[in-house]
């Protein structure tokens, strides 16, 4: 069949090749054709997608028994390929066999094809917790790493990794994270998105190894010295974009957070309340059961405690605001300085405030949502509140209006529960213990206030059957 070279392309295609027309020069300035093949070669530089499971279970057989028979040979370079995903796996880790180290690497070392690295970088970084356990095989890598970098044929597919590296020390064989640290609060002002851009760490690389080492080091940071600036990088770091990053940091963030206040000399109210206000939005009140068994599950019993005096100070604080809106101040607050006495010895052991309706409403107004109290239902007076404080196996229960300060034994099968949503007002006034022998009647009244009679009566008796000694000067109203 002829040719049809009638028409005006086709005549110009066979002029071009006949006659070698020479091309024009390209109109592009030199820098941005550089720039093209720059990202050109960002195309080529992903990962590769790991292999399937059941691909690694029968690798790693074929490696144990080349390891065991002296077979060799008989691993071809798939297997080679694979074999970085394989280090940890099974009971016999290849990760600490020497032999098998020395020959992977002797075989990566002989390779030009780019992505072999590639699945050894992100093997690196997805199990750099790792380097505690096999800390030689982490830095056999991250030497190998630095020295592919240098060579000119693996530049094309590595020279994000190679820059990374070059910017934040991401390979260094010192395992040093602080330069890591410094990009994610300095470099990317604390936002994860531009921190995953400047390290590669996104995806499953976010997600682990790596990753959640940096945020191990802020967590430490923060430990040693204790700042609201680095509050809000754990803040950026480990909570953004979900409940928690990592989840199986939870009992290491909270402890964290809260260990400066184990020195019982440390003081930072502003700090101290918003770390508490993110341990409740996220991991709820440690006080009621549910919780304890959720969000607060192995965490230490003494940071727990913390939490507890922090949630006990905040209830009394609040109580009191309520109080003293809708109480008779002239013997409310004799009350208050009473048990304010104990709580700022550090003696309350539990805590907890049930309001009434018109106290209810008061506590909506002033506090919304950010408070945890139970609903007093039946006292007579809307207004009426009560105060529940555990010391040591007494539970005692104060009123805010008329009423008798009662107390239990923990164990007295009438004993009130505290962190109860509703409380009814006979529940708590019902076979209370007598203060003393010689009273008719549970419980004892708020007479001689002035004179501090009921004050030093009701501490005596706490005393006898706690320990607990408080001083009149303690409760005195000032």
């Amino acid at each position: 069949m002829p040719l049809e070279d009638d028409k005006a392309l086709t005549r110009s295609a066979i002029k071009l090749f006949h006659h070698r027309i020479r091309l024009p020069v390209p109109s592009l300035p030199i820098p941005t054709i550089i720039k093209t093949v720059e990202n050109v070669s960002d195309l080529f530089s992903t990962t590769p997608k790991p292999p399937a499971q059941f691909q690694l279970y029968f690798t790693y057989k074929k490696f144990i028994a080349a390891m065991r028979y002296n077979q060799w040979d008989a691993l071809n370079d798939r297997d080679w390929k694979y074999a970085p995903y394989i280090f940890w796996a099974g009971t016999e880790k290849l990760a600490g066999i020497d032999q098998f180290i020395t020959k992977y690497f002797n075989w990566l070392k002989k390779q030009t094809i780019r992505s072999n690295w590639r699945r050894l970088i992100f093997i690196y970084l997805r199990d750099f917790n790792y380097r505690k356990e096999y800390p030689s095989l982490l830095k056999t890598m991250a030497n190998a790493i630095q020295d592919a970098f240098k060579q000119p044929h693996l530049k094309f597919g590595l020279r994000l990794w190679e820059n990374r590296h070059s910017n934040i020390g991401l390979f260094a064989d010192s395992f040093d994270l602080s330069n890591s640290v410094n990009a994610f609060i300095v470099g990317a002002n604390n936002d994860w998105g531009e921190f995953s851009e400047l390290t590669g760490l996104t995806g499953e690389l976010g997600l682990s190894g790596y990753a959640d080492s940096v945020g191990l080091e802020i967590l430490n940071r923060y430990e040693h010295s204790p700042t609201m600036a680095l509050f809000k990088t754990i803040v950026s770091f480990h909570f953004s974009g979900q409940p928690l990053r990592f989840q199986n940091r939870r009992v290491s963030i909270i402890h964290a957070l809260i260990s400066p206040w184990n020195n019982t000399g440390y003081r930072d109210d502003a700090l101290h309340k918003n770390v508490m206000e993110l341990l409740l939005k996220h991991f709820k009140d440690p006080r009621f059961p549910n919780h304890r068994a959720q969000g607060w599950r192995y965490v230490d019993e003494y940071d727990i405690k913390i939490m507890c005096k922090w949630l006990f100070s905040e209830n009394l604080n609040q109580f009191f605001a309520i109080i003293d809106e809708v109480a008779n101040d002239h013997h409310w607050k004799y009350r208050k300085a009473f048990w304010k006495a104990y709580f700022d010895k550090d003696y309350f052991d539990e805590a907890w405030v049930a309001f009434g309706p018109d106290a209810m409403i008061h506590a909506q107004r002033l506090f919304g949502a950010n408070f945890s109290a139970g609903k007093l239902e039946n006292a007579g007076q809307s207004n009426q509140s009560v105060l529940l404080v555990k010391i040591k196996d007494l539970v005692l229960a104060e009123w805010s209006h008329n009423g008798k300060c009662h107390a239990w034994k923990s164990n007295d099968q009438y004993c009130p529960t505290v962190y109860q949503p509703i409380h009814f007002a006979s529940h708590l006034k019902q076979h209370s213990m007598q203060i003393k022998d010689e009273y008719r009647y549970a419980g004892i009244s708020h007479q001689g206030s002035e004179n501090y009679h009921w004050q030093k009566l009701l501490a005596y008796f706490i005393y006898d059957e706690t320990g607990i000694r408080i001083q009149e000067s303690d409760f005195r109203v000032q």
